[in-house]
């Protein structure tokens, strides 16, 4: 077992990607605190986690609510008596253009989607510290923030792209700390964020994607896994994009104003 004895937060972890990343983290002898807005979700994973011989907990909280962080790694303290790896999976999308977006609606992409990334990480990153050992923090971005797309969520885009560069500058600051940071890029994937009901949406996606297919949420767990070991130390400030081939081969086909 790669993560045997390490203690993980995953927030986002009951569904889509992050409950994916959770379920394999308990496979490999991981204990999971899962963070999430949806106490039944998290209850639900709870047990799936215990079925299958796991440890793991739930708080629930909204990730833009920095109050909840040091509530989030006490909790994770009283339950496991330590935290070795941070996996920030929680998202918000909304597909919008250049003259759609509010103010509001901008702080809203920005605050779940970056703002939340980067205070959690830095209060996971005070208590790695103070337990002196290693720290693993996990980011999920998207191929949204290396390309353009359409349909567009333009906040969304440019939050995500902020999130690779956060992840760059924050593995050089934490360095000489013992704390990685990466980020697995998604491309196209089926998760409860982006799923839709229009076959022709599905039809696009997949259109661009070499495999044939749009991605599943347990494609993201064996990069998630390979980060948090302790084998990955050399590895930091990375992105590795899970997409199939889309970003050497996007078409665009889709014209501006496609509406999934």
């Amino acid at each position: 077992m790669r993560l045997k004895d390490k203690v993980a937060i995953i927030t986002g972890g009951s569904s889509g990607i992050g409950k994916a990343i959770t379920l394999g983290y308990l496979k490999e002898g991981a204990k999971v605190v899962i963070s999430a807005l949806h106490e039944d979700q998290c209850a639900e994973t709870v047990k799936e986690a215990e079925a299958m011989g796991g440890a793991a907990a739930y708080f629930t909280m909204d990730v833009s609510d920095l109050e909840k962080h040091k509530e989030l790694i006490d909790f994770t303290l009283g339950e496991f008596g330590k935290v070795d790896i941070l996996v920030n999976d929680a998202g918000y999308a909304r597909r919008e253009g250049v003259f759609d977006v509010t103010p509001d609606g901008w702080d809203k992409m920005m605050d779940i989607n970056l703002k939340s990334v980067f205070f959690l990480s830095q209060s996971f990153a005070k208590q790695v510290m103070s337990q002196g050992t290693p720290g693993r923090i996990i980011n999920i971005g998207s191929v949204a923030g290396a390309m353009d797309m359409h349909p567009i969520s333009i906040a969304y885009h440019a939050a995500k792209s902020a999130v690779m560069q956060l992840t760059r500058v924050m593995a050089v600051d934490l360095a000489l700390s013992d704390i990685t940071v990466n980020c697995i890029g998604p491309g196209s994937t089926i998760t409860p964020l982006s799923a839709s009901a229009n076959p022709e949406y599905d039809d696009y996606m997949t259109s661009g994607i070499p495999e044939g297919r749009r991605g599943r949420p347990e494609d993201m767990v064996p990069p998630a896994v390979m980060f948090a070991t302790d084998e990955a130390a050399y590895i930091t400030g990375q992105t590795i994009f899970v997409e199939g081939g889309a970003m050497s081969v996007y078409l665009g086909k889709a014209e501006p104003g496609f509406k999934p």
